[in-house]
């Protein structure tokens, strides 16, 4: 499946974590941006034009929580899922009701990449095409 033009966050603070997610989002024709910490995520996402964000809860500084909210605040229509080692995780209320914070929790070791890519796309497609319902316009260009 070829995803040119579409560029994906992944924050994680363990560095194999990272690496992974990105070679195997790369392979797929994604443009990848990986950092360690949420504050350098909200930087990409200052700079640059993101689809989808992959994030760890557990983050030095800033949690991915956190991190979730300070973005949605931005209004950049991304499209955030989270990927924890926490088994006892499940997403908060506030972040289990936004309409891009995809509900499926992805728990690591992830054994399913493929599920987490069609998680994305099928989100993000939903989230967009809610969007230009409540809005009347596409921003899906932005």
């Amino acid at each position: 499946m070829c995803h040119a033009g579409r560029t994906l966050l992944i924050l994680d603070d363990e560095s194999s974590i990272r690496t992974s997610l990105a070679f195997f989002f790369e392979d797929r024709g994604w443009q990848v941006r990986a950092v360690e910490c949420a504050e350098d995520a909200l930087a990409v996402l200052d700079r640059e034009r993101i689809d989808g964000a992959i994030v760890d809860i557990r983050l030095g500084g800033m949690t991915g929580d956190e991190f979730i909210r300070e973005s949605l605040k931005r209004n950049l229509q991304v499209v955030f899922v989270v990927c924890t080692g926490s088994a006892e995780y499940s997403l908060p209320k506030d972040l289990s009701t936004a309409p891009w914070v995809c509900r499926t929790v992805f728990k690591k070791p992830v054994t399913d990449m493929e599920l987490m890519e069609r998680e994305i796309e099928n989100f993000l497609e939903t989230a967009r095409n809610r969007t230009k319902e409540n809005n009347g316009n596409d921003r899906s260009d932005h």
